[in-house]
């Protein structure tokens, strides 16, 4: 083990580990961008990340994993995989400019519940009863968090259950993908197709094609010209940058190590680190509502993924006793 480190692990452990750390870079970007939300444009902010973990990926590629592709050997599938977490990425920070932290990270795990739901109506899959019943009750847990005291701010909310289907979009067409193309050159593309995709939204805002004039805080993030950050914040936008392509890299070599549902369980930790980094930069006090409604999220989505083991370990022992016969054939003895 001399001379490795936890990015070097493999299977589902390894996995597991890689994910929790990936999705605690990603947190950090969620105070600093939450932090720009009124002063500067998540497109720039976007924009200005994009170029710096573009760099950092292509000198690693260059100076550690030589013979590493750029471009992914699907490249159609890839730029899908790109634009659904270019729109996850912006509508979750829209959104996160508008509403407490907790809450938008706890409307975007809602993803499992999609992927489910979409498993069964589109892509036919059998889904029984119960996880029938977990979506349900799923879904009523996200309506009790956004249901404290009263406040509903519709368009943040419209906002995050975007960024939750578009996130499990990407996640999907990530496994597929794994079997395909290097983590890094999944980050690569990725952070690529964010760059070009920010800079022709602000390109069509200034050119007048786009016109916003709302001041809702989600809106007015979105829309906001471009100016020259403060020598402070231009540091704070390049480690988004590093960071960013680090975060990047983490999550793409975790699906890669390990099967989805193995490992889809620990995003949840993101929801905790939401809550802490809330409360001490915004003094953001979660409810009771939305602890329970968590509660009952994470609860109905961990279900969810108990019955999809329980059901693929169930065909895994099907499969090996169907195969009993055929064996045991070609062992007896020739007459």
């Amino acid at each position: 083990m001399r001379g490795k480190n936890f990015l070097s692990l493999a299977g589902s452990a390894g996995g597991a580990v890689i994910l929790v750390f990936g999705l605690f870079l990603f947190s950090l970007q969620d105070i600093i961008i939450k932090f720009f939300s009124d002063q500067y444009s998540v497109l720039q902010i976007v924009f200005i990340r994009g170029v710096v973990s573009m760099a950092v990926i292509a000198l690693l590629i260059r100076l550690l994993w030589r013979g590493i592709p750029f471009i992914s050997s699907r490249p159609g599938i890839a730029l899908a995989r790109g634009l659904s977490g270019f729109c996850s990425y912006l509508t979750y920070y829209l959104a996160v400019a508008a509403m407490p932290l907790a809450e938008v990270v706890a409307i975007v795990f809602t993803m499992p519940l999609f992927v489910t739901a979409m498993s069964a109506l589109l892509l036919g899959e059998k889904v029984g009863i119960r996880r029938w019943s977990a979506v349900v009750v799923g879904f009523l847990g996200v309506l009790v968090i956004l249901s404290p005291e009263g406040e509903f701010n519709t368009l943040a909310v419209i906002l995050a259950f975007t960024a939750s289907i578009t996130y499990a979009t990407q996640t999907t067409i990530t496994r597929f993908l794994s079997s395909h193309d290097q983590p890094l050159t999944l980050a690569f593309n990725s952070i690529f197709i964010f760059t070009c995709a920010s800079g022709f939204l602000s390109l069509l805002l200034l050119g007048g094609f786009i016109s916003v004039t709302s001041e809702h805080a989600s809106l007015a993030f979105f829309a906001r010209d471009w100016m020259m950050p403060e020598p402070v914040h231009l540091a704070l936008m390049i480690f988004l940058g590093v960071n960013g392509a680090a975060g990047f890299y983490c999550l793409s070599k975790a699906y890669c190590s390990a099967e989805a549902s193995a490992i889809a369980p620990f995003e949840y930790t993101y929801i905790i680190w939401a809550i802490v980094f809330g409360y001490l930069f915004w003094n953001e006090v979660p409810g009771v509502t939305t602890i329970i409604g968590v509660t009952i999220l994470v609860s109905s989505s961990l279900y969810i993924w108990y019955r999809e083991r329980q059901l693929e370990q169930g065909e895994q022992v099907t499969s090996v006793v169907d195969e009993v016969p055929a064996i045991i054939e070609e062992l007896e003895p020739a007459e």
